[in-house]
């Protein structure tokens, strides 16, 4: 193979040089490599330099178009032989599998260990394969994103006529009573409160990933499409896991109720024309203070 190679890469050599061409065309391949005469001078007899690689390199550069011919050509895959006859091994496509983190494992990071069954060579000759489990360890960062890739290469099953395949893991988050991750690194929630809690304030109690108590006091009227945010609660962020993180995202499921009694509907009734008469009250004191500023 590498005699054929050589081969043609000098005649590529002779087939682009318009001089060579000529001579080769009118007198052949003793005349180009004797010499001849020309319309002014002898002819120099053209000799070749013996490397293929080079005259790939000198017309093509490292964008030549046989840059994978030439990878094949000095790295030459390994070969096998069977009763059949010889081959090339060829690697197998990689193995894909989804790695399911809690969040609680996503928030504090460390190492996931996960264990793989592969068929392995058992002795010296190569000739005999069995199964064997092995345990691979994967480093997780603290607020590590979804669909991270982590590969282990050639972890996959050994043979006489292939090249074990790499093992890449692909992170996923593992559904949480609680959480669920928001864009990157934010956490949200979405609470459950009565209609009164709405109108009248909360105490949200949250257990946070890494097991604090948060208590977050809300006096706003909730309304359907409100959200509480509170900074620096959600997963850190990888870039600088010990000092920046996410928000948790609060939003909230208000539940009303099913049937009122005329006397309850006749309390809300009293209720809100009360609060508007409050609105009223404060629309006026608010226009009171605009006047007064300027007229000052």
């Amino acid at each position: 193979m590498k005699k054929i190679f050589a081969l043609i890469a000098e005649a590529y050599e002779v087939l682009v040089d318009h001089k060579r061409r000529a001579v080769y065309d009118q007198y052949g391949e003793e005349g180009l490599k004797s010499g001849v005469p020309g319309p002014t001078d002898f002819i120099q007899p053209y000799t070749y330099h013996g490397d293929p690689l080079r005259t790939f390199h000198e017309f093509f550069g490292t964008s030549n178009p046989y840059a994978d011919l030439l990878d094949y050509y000095e790295n030459p895959p390994p070969m096998f032989e069977s009763p059949l006859g010889k081959g090339y091994k060829e690697k197998d496509p990689t193995i894909v599998r989804p790695l399911a983190l809690s969040l609680e494992e996503v928030y504090k990071g460390g190492l996931k260990k996960m264990k793989i069954q592969r068929l392995v060579f058992t002795n010296e000759t190569c000739s005999e394969l069995k199964l064997r489990e092995k345990v691979l360890s994967i480093p997780i960062k603290p607020g590590m994103y979804p669909k991270t890739q982590v590969r282990f290469k050639g972890e996959g099953d050994q043979g006489p006529t292939r090249i074990p395949a790499d093992v890449m893991f692909v992170t996923e988050d593992r559904p949480h009573d609680t959480f669920i991750r928001s864009g990157l690194s934010d956490l949200l929630t979405v609470q459950t409160i009565t209609l009164q809690e709405a109108l009248c304030g909360v105490t949200i109690t949250l257990t946070t990933l890494d097991a604090r108590t948060l208590r977050i006091k809300i006096t706003d009227v909730i309304t359907p499409t409100y959200e509480k945010i509170v900074e620096d609660e959600g997963l850190p962020i990888p870039a600088c896991p010990t000092k920046a993180k996410g928000n948790l995202i609060i939003r909230f499921r208000i539940v009303f109720p099913e049937y009122l009694s005329k006397r309850s509907k006749k309390a809300f009734g009293d209720a809100f024309k009360i609060m508007q008469d409050d609105e009223e009250r404060f629309q006026k004191m608010d226009c009171g203070t605009l006047g007064k500023t300027t007229n000052e």
